[in-house]
């Protein structure tokens, strides 16, 4: 798996939205002298995870992202990343549905 690094992010960012840590990053991509410096641009190898199912969600009044992303065990940049219709995230519309990675405990 590869992310290219764009603007804001951070390798701590990086690794919180894959589930993973800053030093497992680290160690599979050796350019990365120092944790607080990467670059824009940079395509970054990414621990291999197992996909999460996705589903489809309704949002119901008195919803917000950080509820949804607890509920599914996943985290809200997931949830933005993979509806491209959110442009606010702290503004989700009722009757929205929304696709959802669902790593919740079987």
């Amino acid at each position: 798996m590869v992310h290219q690094v764009v603007k804001g992010d951070t390798l701590l960012k990086i690794a919180a939205q894959y589930k993973t840590t800053p030093q497992e990053i680290m160690k599979l991509n050796p350019a990365i002298k120092d944790p607080s410096h990467i670059e824009i641009g940079w395509e970054l190898k990414l621990p291999a995870t197992k996909p999460a199912k996705v589903v489809e969600y309704k949002v119901l009044a008195g919803d917000n992202l950080t509820r949804i992303a607890k509920m599914y065990n996943t985290t809200i940049d997931e949830i933005v990343s993979m509806n491209p219709s959110i442009t606010n995230p702290n503004l989700i519309r009722t009757n929205t549905i929304l696709k959802v990675p669902d790593r919740r405990k079987k």
